[in-house]
């Protein structure tokens, strides 16, 4: 067995063995009582940005949705199924009260969208995540002079907070959390 994938199970293993051995009426509440998080948070799926450990949140303190570049594309999108239904399921079926768009400092995910293509290790044009960033592609396109004001290191900065601001623009696009943000029932957070 390949030694990382060793090591995750091994983790599992223990986490079964002694984390659930005294957190496991826990987890048996939580799945009982189904989960009820106040808080729906989409964050970039890179692997260093984990929405638990940086809010320091237990299970089911936040639905968790992540993709590349913490993106919400408009609701008219075709090509964001998933991330429509888990908003959906957030909003109507979890009805949470906040919802945290979650972006991060060197995300290649933004800066592939600042190309408006992403090149693979080998050279290779990467079409799918490419075809995905174009939700945000076009939008940084139209701040590039705005960007080139900037010193070269506030830059990258700059465009992981428009992402932010792109996707909390497009949570008004779903009539449900427009109405409720209205309401002052779901308060929006980046």
């Amino acid at each position: 067995m390949d030694k990382t994938i060793q090591r995750i199970a091994q983790g599992y293993l223990r986490f079964r063995a002694e984390f659930l051995a005294e957190s496991g009426d826990f987890y048996r509440k939580l799945a009982v009582n189904g989960q009820k998080p106040r808080v729906a948070i989409i964050s970039c799926s890179d692997s260093r940005v984990d929405p638990a450990v940086i809010t320091d949140t237990n299970p089911g303190d936040m639905f968790d949705l992540r993709n590349v570049a913490n993106l919400i594309p408009e609701r008219t999108s075709e090509t964001a199924w998933g991330v429509r239904a888990a908003l959906q399921f957030a909003i109507e079926v979890l009805e949470v009260e906040h919802f945290i768009v979650c972006g991060h400092s060197g995300c290649g995910g933004i800066q592939g969208a600042r190309r408006n293509q992403v090149i693979g290790p080998q050279g290779q044009h990467l079409e799918d995540l490419s075809f995905w960033l174009r939700h945000l592609s076009e939008k940084l396109a139209i701040l590039e002079s705005q960007a080139e004001e900037l010193e070269p290191e506030l830059r990258d900065e700059f465009y992981e907070k428009i992402g932010i601001i792109n996707s909390l623009g497009n949570l008004f696009t779903f009539p449900q959390i427009e109405k409720k943000v209205k309401e002052g029932t779901l308060h929006l957070h980046g």
